[in-house]
């Protein structure tokens, strides 16, 4: 077992061969270790294992430029087209039909972005999460225990001290 800084460097040199030799085996990989300058003998399982820790790094980082790209790409295509979108909007030669059309395309377009940035992960919505920061007020209380009282048919007395004789029976 190796500390995390021992790994990485280990890794840093299979990435080294990786990149002189994309395609080498395990085997290969191995043994070119073994003839640096400096000579590192390590198992075979302990490079495969360090050799997937890369490939799955690297793919993670070619999906977020991959991501990324696109979604500027688009964001970019967007702002264009809000810029003529208000050109037709602002302009006095077009119809009303056609203002229109150029309105909703323009919400359309901040909505699509919306929701290609969601998708991509940029956003974080919280369904069916409720967030409670502080202490509802007296009044507040008070009213809720109306409401529930309402609901269920029955009056609850103003009287705090015969409130707490209801619930616990005393």
């Amino acid at each position: 077992k190796y500390s995390k800084e021992r790994q990485q460097e280990h890794i840093n040199q299979i990435r080294r061969v990786l990149v002189i030799k994309p395609d080498s085996s395990i085997l290969e990989i191995k043994d070119a270790l073994e003839k640096q300058r400096v000579p590192l003998k390590l198992d075979k399982n302990y490079i495969n294992r360090l050799v997937n820790k890369i490939r799955k790094e690297r793919a993670k980082r070619f999906d977020y430029y991959t991501v990324n790209k696109v979604l500027a790409g688009f964001q970019d295509e967007i702002e264009e087209l809000k810029k003529r979108l208000w050109i037709i909007i602002t302009d006095q030669t077009t119809t009303a039909t056609e203002k229109t059309m150029a309105i909703r395309e323009l919400r359309n377009s901040d909505k699509d972005l919306f929701d290609k940035m969601f998708d991509a992960g940029i956003f974080e919505r919280k369904l069916g999460e409720m967030e409670i920061k502080g202490e509802l007020k007296d009044e507040d209380k008070e009213l809720i225990n109306k409401a529930i009282d309402y609901a269920r048919g029955t009056k609850r007395k103003n009287n705090k001290q015969s409130d707490i004789q209801e619930t616990t029976g005393n």
